[in-house]
């Protein structure tokens, strides 16, 4: 993965400790694609740190299309608009049935 390569990526979004040890140490929005090291999510132009726009995906499966990083893990996306909400982490979303 070098810098400048778009690609596309599904997994689930976490909230998780980072670069422990270190005085960047913080929680972070990571996406989970279960190979590899989990991917820091960050959008472009916003906080490296604390992206308040990353929060609502927590605990959800996604699949977004964004640039990776090298050296340190990390997916930019250009804007939230470009992360698809799929449905809870580990099952599809359900179909409506009908109603009683």
């Amino acid at each position: 993965m070098g810098l400048g390569h778009r690609s596309k990526f599904t997994g689930t979004v976490r909230r998780e400790r980072v670069n422990v040890g270190s005085k960047s140490e913080h929680d972070a929005v990571v996406l989970d694609t279960g190979a590899g090291p989990h991917l820091k999510l960050r959008v472009k132009g916003g906080n490296p740190f604390h992206d308040p726009a990353l929060d609502a995906f927590v605990g959800l499966r996604v699949a977004l299309e964004g640039v990776a990083g090298s050296g340190a893990p990390f997916v930019m996306v250009d804007s939230v608009a470009d992360i698809q909400v799929l449905g809870p982490p580990g099952r599809p979303r359900n179909p409506a049935g009908p109603k009683f």
